[in-house]
């Protein structure tokens, strides 16, 4: 029950988001009531609750109670001269994500480690190529927090953004790559979560590394 919350709570965050930083609720509109937000996630209250809070608490929203939530006057916009390419935001993380398993053995909780189980099972169920990108980049997100150092989390959130602004999608892809690709991506990140969750950094590190190289690769020849 509590991995479904997780669960519901990453997809809700992601696609709110999005539509924030997309312009589809734009500067100063209402969001749905929670009530809404819940019955179309098939979600718990708390679950969308926490996850308006998560959004408060990143400037991204403001709740006013009587009246409901909001979207700030002042959202992050696009970088000048245009988005980062997909080659720029994975060279980033190749500089500093193999870094952060040495904290996240550390710090990460339980609660850490459900999330990013959580993650995985949105990832390995995901039906389309928007579901799919959302959870493998919430993993890595989830992974971030688990250093438990905000400013590393606001680091890939930036990197967040600017994916989520590029876009998601892949037109066109037969239902039979995603199945491959979402397996293979699942069991790459696995490795990563099986390596924090008995604290072998090294084991961690060396499978991010190569989960980003293969990904860098992937996107230099696509």
């Amino acid at each position: 029950m509590r991995e479904k919350s997780a669960s519901d709570g990453h997809t809700i965050y992601g696609e709110v988001r999005a539509a924030i930083e997309n312009g589809a609720f734009p500067p100063g509109s209402r969001l749905p009531p929670e009530r809404d937000i819940a019955t179309r996630f098939q979600a718990a209250r708390n679950t969308v609750r926490k996850t308006m809070k998560r959004l408060a608490d990143e400037g991204l929203v403001v709740r006013h109670v009587g009246r409901g939530t909001f979207v700030a006057e002042t959202v992050t916009a696009g970088p000048p001269g245009g988005e980062y390419t997909l080659g720029e935001l994975l060279e980033a993380r190749l500089l500093f994500e193999p870094n952060l398993p040495d904290l996240v053995v550390e710090r990460a909780d339980l609660h850490d480690l459900d999330d990013m189980v959580a993650c995985l099972e949105a990832m390995r169920e995901a039906g389309d190529w928007a579901a799919f990108k959302e959870a493998k980049y919430a993993l890595h997100l989830a992974i971030a927090r688990a250093s438990h150092n905000r400013f590393i989390v606001t680091i890939f959130e930036q990197i967040l953004a600017s994916r989520r602004r590029a876009g998601w999608q892949r037109p066109g892809s037969h239902p039979t790559l995603l199945s491959r690709v979402r397996e293979a991506a699942y069991r790459e990140n696995l490795e990563i979560v099986e390596a924090l969750r008995v604290k072998d950094a090294a084991a961690a590190r060396e499978a991010i590394s190569a989960y980003l190289v293969r990904t860098l690769a992937a996107a230099s020849t696509g």
